[in-house]
């Protein structure tokens, strides 16, 4: 044969029986990619909705229960029945003076019964201008708290 031929070469008569007869793979490598992709998205949606049935969630600061279940302060760090939240502003002697998120200054009554809780059980002295405090207590008429715990940090 020379390159100017343009003959085909006759094709043995049972080729197609034989690739009609030939087994075909049905997965290859994007199958199985795939198919890795679909496993991975249903243990994702699997693992969300056992949460949402079964799973807890910690507490946040705002909705965490004092010692007798209930709140522990309000949001906004306003004295409430339970207390408040903020940084310490000024501690003189037995009274503590604390900034609550907005801006709200408000006296803490402190006394013998007191805790105040620095990583461990401390005294008032501790504390210092600026550290973030829980106080927990209740205000009298004059909004002025009567602290039976006060936690800092």
């Amino acid at each position: 044969m020379t390159s100017h031929d343009t003959e085909a070469l006759p094709l043995p008569p049972d080729l197609g029986e034989e690739l009609a007869a030939a087994p075909r793979r049905w997965w290859n490598r994007t199958t199985i990619a795939l198919l890795g992709v679909v496993l991975l998205a249903g243990g994702f949606l699997a693992g969300v909705q056992a949460h949402e049935r079964w799973g807890t969630s910690a507490p946040s600061p705002q909705n965490a229960g004092g010692p007798s279940g209930g709140p522990s302060a309000h949001p906004t760090g306003s004295p409430t029945a339970g207390g408040a939240t903020g940084t310490v502003q000024l501690v003189d002697g037995d009274t503590l003076y604390v900034t609550t998120a907005n801006g709200e200054t408000v006296t803490v009554r402190t006394g013998d019964a007191t805790t105040v809780k620095v990583s461990q059980t401390a005294g008032l002295e501790t504390l210092t201008s600026g550290l973030p405090v829980t106080v927990e207590g209740a205000p009298d008429s004059e909004g002025v708290i009567t602290a039976t715990s006060i936690t800092a940090g």
